[in-house]
C-alpha cells in the first residue's frame, strides 16, 4: 500500500491543507478518502485526473 501524491504543488505525504488522499491498495486498485470523516471513501480499479476532460 502507497500513497499516491495527487497534487503536484505538495510532496508525497504532505497532508497541509488537503482535505482528500488517495491510497494505492494493489495493482490498479485505488481508494479516495475524506481526511476530515473517515466514513466518507470510494474504491475503483481506475484514478483518473480532475483536470482530465472527457
Amino acid at each position: 500500500m502507497s500513497i499516491h501524491n495527487t497534487d503536484q504543488d505538495e510532496p508525497a505525504g504532505d497532508s497541509t491543507g488537503r482535505r482528500y488522499a488517495e491510497l494505492n491498495i494493489g495493482e490498479e486498485e485505488f481508494v479516495i478518502y475524506d481526511r476530515e470523516n473517515h466514513q466518507a471513501w470510494i474504491q475503483s480499479s481506475v484514478a483518473v485526473s480532475i483536470t482530465e476532460q472527457c
